[in-house]
């Protein structure tokens, strides 16, 4: 048996429209508010992470990496509408891709407690060991030479905020995100929905974000 999700409009409190993800007719707002989730005061409003309305580029195409990615992973579906990023309440949902099926297994809430600015603030470009050969390319006889910190750095970041922001996410981030113990499970709903349905669901995404293929930055 599977399930069948879409994307509506749904009225939230503050009396606009947000479109969500409606699994057998249900608002995806309405299972966590069943659920009770502990760190979801109030579901109704959330911005979903999928629409293209995150405050930077670099989140966005990030987020869509995922959605397009054939692996297993935590990708996040919702975050707070006040901060429009990643750096308050995140919900993701585990996503497993089948031939046949795309399975939500569950939802839960990014713990932040192990975050680390320190490390996420310095695996962007200096984080070498995320190095392609292209990169070393680009790269490796001038920026990858510098120090975490320096004058010249700082230069670099201020000129290419784009490139330094999604190599943080990528490379810590995203890790960060796939940990079990970094993130508290709220529900296990097991939702499968047939991959026709399913891709339906994520084109409609697309087009409300504007996505036509191409990074936002290009």
């Amino acid at each position: 048996m599977t399930n069948r999700i879409e994307v509506k409009p749904i009225r939230t409190g503050y009396g606009y429209d947000e479109y969500y993800w409606v699994i057998d007719e249900v608002p995806i707002t309405t299972y966590l508010d069943d659920w009770k989730a502990r760190r979801v005061a109030d579901s109704m409003g959330l911005l979903p992470a999928w629409s293209g309305g995150l405050n930077e580029a670099a989140e966005n195409d990030f987020v869509w990496e995922m959605v397009d990615s054939q692996d297993e992973q935590n990708v996040p579906i919702l975050v707070c509408e006040d901060d429009c990023d990643f750096s308050c309440l995140v919900i993701v949902a585990h996503v497993r891709k089948r031939e046949r099926t795309v399975c939500w297994d569950r939802i839960g809430v990014v713990d932040w407690a192990s975050f680390d600015n320190r490390q996420y603030e310095r695996s962007g470009i200096l984080c070498l060991e995320a190095y392609t050969e292209e990169d070393w390319r680009k790269y490796g006889d001038h920026i990858a030479l510098e120090r975490f910190g320096s004058e010249a750095y700082w230069d670099w970041v201020r000129e290419n905020g784009y490139e330094e922001g999604i190599r943080r996410l990528r490379n810590y981030l995203k890790p960060y995100m796939q940990e079990v113990r970094n993130i508290e499970w709220i529900g296990c709903p097991d939702w499968k929905f047939e991959t026709g349905n399913y891709a339906v669901a994520v084109e409609r995404y697309r087009e409300l974000a504007g996505r036509d293929g191409q990074s936002f930055e290009e």
